[in-house]
């Protein structure tokens, strides 16, 4: 979700770019409405695609830093580049969040909030488990101030068990794989444990096939046959997979399309990896990040504005659903106007998580360069 594949000897555009859609697909997964293409069953289900990012991310950290690890690479100067990679801009999202919180305190929520400020899952306390990327750890875990956070932490831990496996060479990477054999076999039986939640299991799973692909992409030696068929089969693949898969704890299965798509990319040798190594699809992969981290806030204020519209209308856009566990923004709109109103969204998430990217992220990951350089 958060390790770009330019890290590596070769950088996997291609992959790079899927990663860019797949944030896409998550964006679209948390717009909640009734009409346009947050509401097909592809998008409905988005969430899955962050175990595609466990998956990638598995494969990327193998090919950029398996072998340097493998021979001593400094694991503060690793720890530092990791952090500096996925922090900072966390970090500014959740000073967002707090900002937000301040406005509703100051001058009332309008009823955009289920909540009173700084309280439920806008307290102190989730701000401080969320900016020390602590979310993944709680089972249930809901954070106002970072709804990706728990990925994030997630994948910093996911950092810290792939140095220990590649400094620990054979016993080390069978422990890799063991855990992440124990990770997928937890979710399927459906035990979320304090520390041990579903989302660390989810991620143990993807990162350990990730991880494992790497290790099948070094001893694919063989041109591709009928490469673009066969991307284009891996992709739709996956798609259909997490359309079909619905909010199941069988979706963890999803991990082995994504694999599949992984060692398919990889290879860059049809017409979609192609056209994946275009300049669009070159900037979405660089900005993908930042679209992961910037999408909710960005959306959410959207959905602001239509319900403090639909104030005055006499069919509303939206509605704040409070009936169910978790308080929900759900847009009304008819097909047309959900379809347009929801492209203007993803519009506004590319713009914002462009500049996020250019004055946040870049910056951050350039200055934790220089401070690597120096420990």
């Amino acid at each position: 979700m958060v390790t770009d594949a330019s890290g590596a000897s070769h950088r996997f555009a291609a992959l790079d770019a899927l990663r860019g859609i797949a944030a896409l697909g998550v964006a679209l997964h948390h717009i909640v409405a009734v009409n346009g293409p947050a509401s097909w069953s592809l998008l409905r289900n988005g969430g899955l695609f962050v175990d595609f990012f466990f998956v990638l991310s598995g494969f990327v950290i193998a090919a950029a830093y398996g072998e340097r690890l493998a021979q001593g690479f400094s694991l503060v100067r690793y720890a530092v580049l990791r952090v500096g990679r996925v922090w900072p801009l966390h970090a500014v999202m959740v000073l967002a969040g707090l900002g937000l919180e301040v406005l509703a305190w100051l001058f009332g929520s309008q009823g955009l909030s289920a909540y009173a400020p700084f309280s439920g899952t806008h307290s102190l306390g989730h701000a401080f488990t969320s900016l020390l990327l602590l979310d993944g750890y709680f089972p249930d875990r809901t954070n106002f101030y970072s709804g990706a956070g728990w990925s994030i932490s997630v994948e910093l831990l996911l950092y810290a068990l792939a140095a220990l496996a590649f400094r620990g060479g054979k016993w080390g990477m069978a422990a890799l794989m063991g855990a992440g054999v124990l990770g997928l076999a937890l979710h399927l039986a459906e035990l979320d444990l304090p520390g041990l939640t579903t989302m660390v299991q989810r991620g143990l799973a993807g990162f350990a096939l990730g991880t494992a692909c790497w290790f099948i992409h070094l001893r694919i030696t063989a041109q591709l046959g009928a490469a673009s068929l066969v991307e284009g089969l891996a992709l739709a693949g996956l798609f259909l997979a997490i359309a079909l898969a619905g909010n199941t704890t069988d979706a963890a299965l999803i991990i082995v399309p994504a694999a599949l798509v992984v060692l398919v990319f990889a290879r860059e040798q049809g017409a979609l990896s192609q056209m994946l190594q275009t300049a669009p699809f070159e900037w979405l992969g660089r900005i993908s990040y930042a679209i992961y981290m910037v999408h909710a806030m960005v959306q959410a204020r959207i959905m602001d504005l239509l319900l403090l519209v639909s104030r005055g209308a006499e069919v509303p856009y939206a509605v704040y659903d409070l009936s169910g566990p978790v308080p929900v923004k759900r847009m009304l709109l008819g097909p047309l106007e959900a379809t347009l109103v929801q492209t203007a969204m993803i519009a506004l998430v590319l713009v914002v998580a462009h500049f996020a990217w250019r004055w946040i992220e870049e910056p951050a990951r350039q200055w934790s360069r220089r401070l690597a350089d120096r420990s």
